[in-house]
């Protein structure tokens, strides 16, 4: 057996269903072991793709995605999203083929010390060679990739290696590795449960370690919220972990997000924090929670617990372990402090009804032309059921859509992430539609992060994958200009976008191309939208909306 063959083989038995990629003269000997894989390859139109793709698989299963590229510009082509998943904390394999040993350093075709540009953005960077035990250093790579704070993992490969003879006894095809989990500190979670039972005012904040990492905790923190009840935020990352129609809800915190969750998350005197690290954007800059209020800081790293607000108890391990060993907890307390809450409880409901009355909040019923953002997103929730998955961009339509669609259940909320990379909603939602062929799967982005990956509509085509992408047209790189409006008083400089129609570059690929210009227009599309989307067709509807409408602040 060569060893690319044995590399194949052992991802079989770790049990890889997709890789996503492109090949190259690198990667060929790689390819050729695929041919008679039972694990199925797409082809993307750019590497840069592949590895949005990788991202979203782990995203959306818990299980690490893989992702390949060539030597040189096919390796560097993948580097924006290896960088998501690191910093989304997602397990990602990434494969790069390379020059044969014997030609490196001496100006090879292509050549390029991957190892140097993937170190910083993984948790190991390996490249292998023939004296290494090929089959451990794959399941090693795996066991790394999702075991602690899960990350991306990468293997560059070189040619000779490739092809080179694996003797018969080095082969070792086991099975997945066993994670082994931290012990739990089960006083810590003792005192823990007993503060927030004496509490007045607490919060529960899900991350997104609550659901983007393996078997997901989302179960127990809707049981633990509703058993002392307890209102809980979510992160941009952990939105879905809990559904934002129930009562206890206290929305998406962060930049730009709805009153109401500013308000408690402002207010409240106790937090159990799960799985996350208070990143910039979620925390606006640092400014919320309340940072007087007593932090209880559970997550499965170490690392992130005290980084930016300090920590009363801190527990270290996996989320969903730990919630349930909460609930055992509170199970034997006299006393959940539920009485004690309905203050709480009425705060969070008249901050809730003060957004409703609120001007940012009325435009969902705008009949304005061009289409508000807001009534853009109202029609899009109207229309898509609760299991439907949305993936997002970067930019003023992720804003718009994290404060203005609910999100209701688990990993129905796929996003690019604290790295905030354009162009991830399209190839994030061939992966989502690959792994949930009955679901329906919506990607939302911008004009300018449709230009970044419009390409992967041709994807969608070949590999019969079929996605419906919601296209927020303002003409305009929207974010920046309205930077430029607010702090650089209206000079404009290299925002502004000439388009075409995107409803027709979607036919061209042998999509089904629609466009919406007035409310009723765009009711009509997205009720088309979905009805061919149901007959396996891939929908672009491009709809116009008012650029110079603003975000809530």
């Amino acid at each position: 057996m060569k060893i690319v063959e044995a590399i194949v083989k052992t991802l079989e038995k770790l049990g890889v269903e997709y890789i996503f990629g492109i090949p190259g003269s690198q990667t060929c000997p790689f390819y050729d072991a695929l041919y008679s894989s039972s694990i199925k390859h797409i082809l993307v139109r750019h590497e840069q793709s592949a590895a949005y793709m990788a991202d979203a698989y782990a995203k959306i299963t818990g299980r690490p995605g893989v992702c390949d590229g060539t030597g040189g510009p096919g390796a560097t082509n993948l580097i924006t999203g290896v960088a998501t998943s690191w910093t989304d904390r997602t397990p990602v394999i990434v494969f790069t083929g390379q020059q044969p040993l014997s030609e490196l350093g001496r100006g090879a075709f292509q050549e390029l010390d991957h190892n140097a540009i993937f170190a910083p953005i993984t948790k190991i960077s390996i490249r292998i060679s023939n004296s290494m035990s090929i089959t451990y250093i794959i399941r090693e790579a795996y066991r790394i990739s999702v075991e602690g704070r899960p990350g991306p993992v990468h293997i560059d490969m070189p040619l000779d290696v490739q092809v080179a003879d694996l003797l018969v006894e080095d082969i070792d095809l086991q099975p997945p590795p066993q994670i082994s989990e931290s012990k739990i500190d089960i006083e810590a979670v003792r005192k823990a449960t007993s503060l927030l039972a004496s509490s007045n005012r607490p919060l529960i904040i899900a991350g997104g370690g609550v659901h983007y990492s393996g078997i997901g905790a989302w179960i127990e923190v809707k049981a633990l919220a509703e058993y002392m009840a307890i209102p809980v935020a979510t992160t941009f990352n952990g939105r879905g972990s809990f559904p934002e129609d129930h009562p206890l809800s206290a929305g998406r915190m962060g930049v730009n997000s709805a009153s109401y969750t500013d308000e408690v998350a402002s207010s409240a005197d106790t937090i159990l924090a799960v799985g996350c690290r208070f990143a910039a954007l979620s925390t606006r800059r640092w400014s919320i929670p309340n940072p007087k209020a007593t932090l209880i800081h559970v997550d499965v790293d170490p690392s992130v617990i005290g980084l930016n607000y300090k920590a009363t108890i801190a527990i270290i391990g996996d989320a969903k372990t730990i919630l349930r060993y909460m609930l055992e907890e509170a199970s034997k307390l006299s006393d959940t402090g539920i009485s004690r809450r309905r203050d709480w409880l009425r705060f969070l409901e008249e901050a809730k009804e003060r957004w409703r009355r609120s001007e940012y909040f009325s435009k969902i019923y705008s009949d304005n032309t061009p289409l508000k953002p807001q009534r853009v997103c109202y029609e899009i929730r109207r229309i898509f059921d609760r299991s439907t998955i949305f993936t997002l961009d970067a930019g003023n339509n992720k804003l718009w859509a994290s404060t203005f669609i609910e999100i209701y259940e688990p990993r129905t909320w796929i996003q690019s992430g604290c790295f905030g990379p354009m162009g991830y909603a399209l190839p994030a939602a061939i992966s989502c539609k690959l792994v949930k062929p009955d679901r329906i799967v919506v990607a939302i982005c911008g004009d300018g992060g449709f230009y970044m990956s419009l390409h992967e509509l041709a994807t969608s085509i070949q590999e019969d994958i079929p996605v419906i992408v919601c296209v927020f047209n303002d003409g305009a790189l929207g974010t920046i200009k309205h930077r430029q409006t607010l702090a650089y008083s209206g000079r404009y400089i290299s925002v502004d976008l000439s388009n075409p129609s995107f409803a027709k570059i979607a036919d061209a690929f042998g999509c089904y191309g629609l466009e919406a210009e007035t409310p009723i227009q765009l009711r009509s599309a997205l009720d088309e939208a979905l009805k061919a989307n149901r007959t396996s067709e891939t929908v672009v509807v491009d709809i116009r909306i008012d650029g110079s409408e603003l975000l809530p602040p």
